[in-house]
C-alpha cells in the first residue's frame, strides 16, 4: 500500500479535528474504498490470509475486508496516539522484567499486527526507554510526519538502513528497549523460515543484533480487543546461543521467533496488516 504525503497530512488533520467517532467512521469508510478499488492490495491480503487460515478465501471475504478496516483504525490511532488513553490489559510483564534484569537491553520483537506503533507508546508510558527501527519512505516529508509523531509520544526513531545496526547496538548497550518489526524482510539477505504454516523470508537483523549484543528477544504484541481497548502481551524471552557460530545462532533464533509470530498471526489473522504477498505454499 503506497504512502502519499498529501493523503497522510489530510488523514492526520481530520483524525485530530473531527470527533473520535466521526473520525474513526471516516477511516473505516475510506478503508472500505481501498478494499473495493485496489485489486493489488486486496489480492495480497487474500493470498496471505488463505495461507494463514488453511483455506482459499475470496477477495470479497469479510476477513479480507476486516484487514483493511483494521488498517484504517490503526492509522487513526497512530495520528491521535499523543492524546489516546486506551483501556489496557497487560500480560507477561514479568517476562519483560526478567529480560531487563540481565542488563543487556531488550529487543522487542513484534509484527504488523494489532497496533505496533501504539504498543511502543504504551511501553514508553510505562517508563521504559524505547527506540524503534522504522522504515524510511521515499518522500522525506512522510518520514518527518511519522517520526515527529513517534518522538512526540516518547519513542526515539532509528531509520532502517545506513547506521541502523550501529545505533541499535548503542541503544541496547544503554539498557534500552529496541522495537523491531520481524515479519517482513525490507532489505536483501532475508532468511527463509516457516511461519503460520507457510514459508517466508524474515529479516536476519533482529537475531543478529541479539547474537552480537547478548540482548534477549521478547516477542510483544498490542492486540485489538474492542474499540479503544487493547491487550499488551509479552512472551517469554528468547535468548541467543552465543557459544555457537553466528550463522547457526541467527538461524535458530529467527526460527524460534517465527514460531511465535506465526502463532499470533494465526490467532488474529484480521489484525495482520500485511499488504504484500509474503507467504509461500
Amino acid at each position: 500500500m503506497s504512502v502519499d504525503f498529501a493523503r497522510c497530512w489530510i488523514a492526520q488533520a481530520l483524525s485530530c479535528a473531527l470527533p473520535p467517532r466521526q473520525a474513526l467512521g471516516l477511516a473505516e469508510w475510506l478503508s472500505d474504498q481501498q478494499w473495493q478499488h485496489s485489486a493489488v492490495d486486496r489480492e495480497a491480503v487474500r493470498w496471505n490470509l488463505s495461507r494463514v487460515c488453511g483455506q482459499e478465501l475470496s477477495g470479497d471475504s469479510p476477513r479480507v475486508r476486516e484487514v483493511f478496516r483494521n488498517f484504517g483504525r490503526y492509522l487513526y490511532e497512530f495520528f491521535t496516539m499523543h492524546r489516546a488513553q486506551p483501556a489496557l490489559t497487560v500480560e507477561g510483564r514479568e517476562h519483560l522484567q526478567a529480560a531487563q534484569a540481565l542488563g543487556r537491553g531488550v529487543i522487542i520483537l513484534t509484527g504488523h499486527l494489532g497496533n505496533w506503533e501504539l504498543g511502543a507508546v504504551v511501553l514508553a508510558r510505562m517508563g521504559l526507554g524505547i527506540s524503534a527501527v522504522a522504515l524510511t519512505h521515499a518522500d522525506p516529508r512522510v518520514n518527518r510526519l511519522f517520526d515527529r509523531q513517534r518522538r512526540r509520544c516518547g519513542v526515539e526513531v532509528i531509520p532502517l538502513g545506513g547506521q541502523a545496526a550501529k545505533q541499535s547496538l548503542q541503544c541496547l548497550k544503554a539498557g534500552r528497549l529496541l522495537g523491531v518489526l520481524g515479519d517482513r524482510e525490507f532489505l536483501d539477505g532475508g532468511l527463509e523460515v516457516s511461519m503460520a504454516g507457510a514459508r517466508t523470508l524474515l529479516p536476519r537483523g533482529p537475531a543478529l543484533l541479539s547474537v552480537r549484543s547478548g540482548a534477549p528477544v521478547v516477542p510483544t504484541f498490542l492486540l485489538r480487543e474492542a474499540p479503544g481497548a487493547f491487550r499488551l502481551r509479552c512472551e517469554a524471552p528468547i535468548h541467543p546461543a552465543r557459544a555457537q557460530d553466528t550463522e547457526r545462532s541467527v538461524e535458530q533464533l529467527t526460527t524460534a521467533y517465527a514460531g511465535v509470530l506465526g502463532r499470533y498471526v494465526q490467532r488474529y489473522p484480521e489484525q495482520w496488516l500485511m499488504f504484500q504477498p509474503i507467504l509461500r505454499n
